[in-house]
């Protein structure tokens, strides 16, 4: 037994360094800009990134998962390398390519942390929650004192509404888009208790406090995804439950399965009845939001379905287009090695022809990714990406903790790609690259076979079976005998 728990220890230490590296990132600003501060930003990085592979170094990298993203971390950092020397800003290009460095470190430590364990992967959806809980404290002290506490002052959005929030992020887009995967890590945790408690009903709470923030922020993007993302974790919910019902449920721990037919039916019925009068209070709550005036003139959302069919939305979106078209045609006219770090806006601001209605960031990280740094650094992006997708279709486990691992990856991938999509630029995003890191490690767990129990020996013999009286040739026929000399024959 002491055995178990001294080989378990690393395990569980690094399940809490995934915790609390997982609280770190996910905050924000409210961790970036004071290790900007003091210069610090992608050397801490880096130094927990070789801290996390080297306490890892006994983990199963041989897996496609983890294998693919030290390719692409290879192949992006090489490209890096040449995006520096070409890049039309030195200053801003070393900028970004720090940033850069810092997000690639980040990913390797999330997956570093995760181990490709279960243990590690609890780690992780333990961090979410508590970055739900902080993310959805600063939105509530932004919207009560009607002060962005990061955001500087000057942009519409933020003169125009005080309801609006954005939190420890960029911009409402980027703080909708956090807290969907914070909702996601959050459900998916909340999935993975043993049995329904009081902790149930906190998280429920608790995620419908981080919706209430995405609609908040007002954006298209972050609701879009958010509806998605409960989406697939109620289809998965729904699949686990008939799972079970049909008569494949998991072995229960005897700490926590029910004792007896009685309790065993009250335990059914009890978070069954408690989910269906949640959820008929939810949506009546949120009918009257929308039928009753008072509380419609005040519902974000409602302002954001009237915001949409006004013509400055329809320049925002033409905006986004155009740029893309840009980008478009200056990769058309590049060798594909990338035209440099950071030189899209030196790009678009030398073009006498840009095309566009305002000078801006791209708004879009794939193609951002691809005309800066090269098609090598975005296939390896895309080879990592395909390598999640397929350890997510085509599992190596089987059971109810597959299915939980599958929704949760399939949870992340989603604000993954809708923060590529939507943001201004992401690729010095700290966030972003956590999402990778869920990513592979949800990838990594799957994409491996559960490893074989252990052999039980040939001295361990159930309770009621009789003790055998037959011994060796050579060996004392006393009941004294030394029990390894019989398992060694």
């Amino acid at each position: 037994m002491q055995r178990r728990r001294g080989e378990g220890s690393p395990q569980a230490r690094a399940g809490l360094f995934a915790t609390a590296f997982v609280l770190a990132v996910a905050a924000g600003d409210l961790t970036l800009y004071p290790l900007i501060q003091v210069r610090a930003g992608t050397l801490l990085p880096l130094v927990v990134a070789v801290s996390a592979l080297w306490s890892a170094r006994n983990a199963r990298w041989r897996a496609p998962a983890p294998l693919a993203l030290l390719m692409m971390v290879t192949v992006v950092a090489g490209s890096a390398v040449i995006a520096l020397v070409r890049a039309p800003d030195p200053v801003e290009g070393r900028t970004e390519v720090q940033g850069l460095a810092a997000g690639l470190a980040i990913a390797l430590t999330a997956v570093a942390l995760s181990r490709g364990t279960s243990r590690g992967l609890a780690g992780l959806r333990r961090g979410w929650v508590l970055a739900l809980g902080l993310a959805v404290v600063v939105g509530a002290v932004e919207l009560v004192t009607g002060r962005h506490l990061w955001i500087p002052p000057g942009l519409s959005w933020a003169e125009t509404s005080r309801t609006i929030i954005a939190g420890a992020f960029r911009n409402p887009n980027d703080f909708a888009l956090a807290l969907t995967a914070m909702i996601s890590g959050t459900l998916a945790f909340a999935a993975s208790l043993p049995r329904w408690t009081l902790r149930h009903l906190g998280l429920a709470l608790l995620v419908a406090a981080g919706v209430v923030g995405v609609m908040l922020t007002e954006s298209r993007s972050g609701l879009l995804a958010c509806a998605l993302v409960a989406a697939v974790h109620a289809v998965g919910a729904w699949r686990r439950h008939r799972h079970v019902d049909g008569g494949h449920s998991p072995r229960l721990d005897a700490r926590t399965a029910p004792r007896g037919p009685t309790r065993t039916a009250a335990a059914a019925r009890s978070p069954r009845l408690l989910v269906s009068v949640t959820a008929v209070v939810a949506m009546a709550a949120v009918a009257a939001t929308f039928l009753v005036p008072p509380l419609a003139a005040r519902n974000p959302v409602v302002a954001m379905m009237t915001a949409a069919a006004q013509p400055g939305t329809a320049r925002s979106d033409r905006l986004r287009i155009d740029l893309m078209r840009a980008a478009v045609r200056y990769y058309d006219r590049s060798d594909g090695m990338g035209t440099g770090a950071a030189s899209f806006e030196v790009l678009l601001a030398r073009d006498p022809a840009p095309g566009v209605a305002s000078r801006t960031w791209l708004h879009n990280t794939f193609l951002e990714l691809l005309l800066q740094y090269g098609a090598f650094a975005t296939a390896a992006l895309l080879a990592l990406l395909g390598v999640v997708a397929f350890a997510v279709v085509r599992p190596r486990r089987a059971g109810r903790r597959a299915a939980l691992v599958r929704v949760e990856t399939l949870g992340a991938l989603v604000p993954f790609v809708a923060l590529g999509l939507a943001s201004a630029t992401v690729l010095t995003t700290p966030l972003w690259w956590l999402l990778l890191g869920q990513l592979v490690a949800g990838a990594w767990w799957l994409g491996t076979t559960p490893r074989p129990a252990p052999a039980r020996p040939l001295t361990e013999r159930p309770a009621s079976a009789p003790p055998s009286r037959w011994h060796p040739p050579g060996e004392a026929s006393s009941r004294h005998a030394h029990p390894v000399s019989v398992s060694a024959r």
